[in-house]
């Protein structure tokens, strides 16, 4: 999970120079995190949730397809009574399907656009927030960001002291746990084999943080400090109980 922002566009100019027929961009985090262009992306296929960055609620995604005649036999997995007429119908009515969440798309556009610049001012805060607070985390904990900050967008990746002892993805699951339990601290945990050549001291850990319009610094002071108090109480992983 390295929060790095992937040149999307250059990848899919070199797959169309390698002589790929088609690409299918999978951008979770896209919409509302980085700038989105189909046209300039040049992908046949691009998909987004708007749960994550949009303000959405959950299962709330669009499909972006190239208008091409070689997706004239695309067709929506659960088959009705619209199908054979085109993707885009054949996915507007799905049986027992809950539309509501849909519904909202309209108002949190309306939302987003209360703030200072829409969409791209919120982007360009966020950016400049998180990477702020991950600074800051890195500085207290003597550590350092897993990308330059120019390369990450409103998340980053932030090293954990090394003295924490996380040596498998089971001890970053039991870490993340133990800060939601004992801390009120939610907070993604992930593990990172050292290297060939690596010895004692190294970063094997990073916390995923992110910023959005309703974080504010005090959560994150509040992670630095659940840190560092189980720095200073001698706290490892392997203290922790087996699951």
């Amino acid at each position: 999970m390295p929060t790095v922002v992937i040149p999307v566009k250059e990848l899919v100019t070199i797959c169309r120079e390698e002589g790929v027929d088609q690409v299918f961009v999978d951008a979770a985090h896209g919409i509302g995190c980085v700038d989105v262009d189909m046209k300039q992306i040049g992908a046949d296929f691009y998909t987004s949730n708007l749960h994550k960055w949009f303000f959405c609620p959950p299962s709330v995604a669009f499909l972006y397809c190239k208008k091409s005649t070689n997706n004239s036999d695309l067709h929506h997995p659960v088959v009705s009574h619209e199908y054979g007429n085109g993707l885009a119908i054949e996915s507007a009515w799905i049986g027992t399907r809950d539309y509501s969440s849909y519904l909202v798309v309209p108002k949190v556009l309306e939302f987003i656009n209360r703030f200072e610049g829409g969409i791209e001012g919120i982007k360009k805060r966020n950016h400049e927030y998180v990477v702020e607070m991950g600074q800051m985390l890195v500085k207290a904990w003597g550590t350092r960001l897993g990308c330059p900050p120019e390369m990450c967008s409103s998340m980053v990746m932030v090293g954990l002291p090394a003295c924490l002892g996380i040596s498998s993805d089971h001890d970053a699951l039991e870490l993340r746990t133990c800060l939601r339990d004992k801390f009120g601290v939610e907070v993604p945990i992930y593990y990172r084999p050292p290297k060939d050549g690596e010895e004692g001291g190294v970063v094997t850990g990073y916390a995923r943080i992110s910023y959005q319009v309703y974080n504010k610094v005090e959560d994150y002071y509040k992670f630095r400090d659940a840190i560092n108090q189980l720095v200073d109480n001698a706290f490892t992983c392997a203290s922790l109980p087996i699951s």
